[in-house]
C-alpha cells in the first residue's frame, strides 16, 4: 500500500484552502468586532429566517448552548431577533433585524475581496471551470452543495 503525499491529497488541499479562506476572512471582520461564530451565525439566520436555536446548531455542527451565546451576543447588538414561536412556545425564531443590513452589506464586501485574491489570475472560463468541477465533485459524494454552504459567509 503506497502512502498518500499529503500536498497531493484532494481532501488534505481542500480542508487546507478551507482553513486559509476562514482565516483570512476571521482577521478581515475581527475590526468590526465579530468572532468567526458571529459571522457564520449571522450566515445561517439570514438564510434560514425563522430557523430555531437548535436548528442553527446543526448546520453549524456545534451544541445548542455554544450556538446560543453567540446568539446572545448578537441580540445584545441589536442585529438579531428572537420571536416566540406560535406552534411551540418553548422554542424562539431567529430572525435579522434592520440594523444589521449594513454589517451584512461588508461582509458580503469582504467575502468578495477574498474570493477575488483566491482567484486572482483565473480567466472567466477557468472560474467557470473550476465551479463545474467542485459541483461534479459534490454530486459524486451525494450531496447537492446547498447543506455544505448553507452557513458560509456568502461571497461577492
Amino acid at each position: 500500500m503506497q502512502a498518500v503525499d499529503d500536498d497531493k491529497a484532494l481532501g488534505m488541499k481542500l480542508m487546507k484552502l478551507s482553513r486559509m479562506m476562514r482565516l483570512r476572512f476571521d482577521r478581515r471582520v475581527q475590526p468590526l468586532g465579530l468572532t468567526r461564530a458571529q459571522w457564520q451565525t449571522i450566515a445561517c439566520v439570514r438564510r434560514r429566517p425563522g430557523a430555531t436555536q437548535r436548528e442553527v446548531a446543526g448546520l453549524l455542527e456545534v451544541g445548542e448552548v455554544t450556538v446560543g451565546r453567540s446568539i446572545d451576543k448578537l441580540v445584545e447588538a441589536g442585529w438579531v431577533e428572537r420571536r416566540a414561536d406560535p406552534a411551540d412556545r418553548r422554542a424562539h425564531r431567529l430572525y435579522m433585524t434592520a440594523a444589521i443590513e449594513p454589517l451584512i452589506g461588508e461582509l458580503t464586501r469582504i467575502g468578495g475581496d477574498e474570493e477575488a485574491s483566491a482567484l486572482a489570475g483565473f480567466d472567466a472560463a477557468e472560474r467557470a471551470a473550476l465551479h463545474a468541477m467542485l459541483d461534479r465533485i459534490v454530486a459524486n459524494l451525494g450531496g447537492d452543495g446547498t447543506e455544505a454552504v448553507m452557513c458560509e459567509p456568502e461571497e461577492g
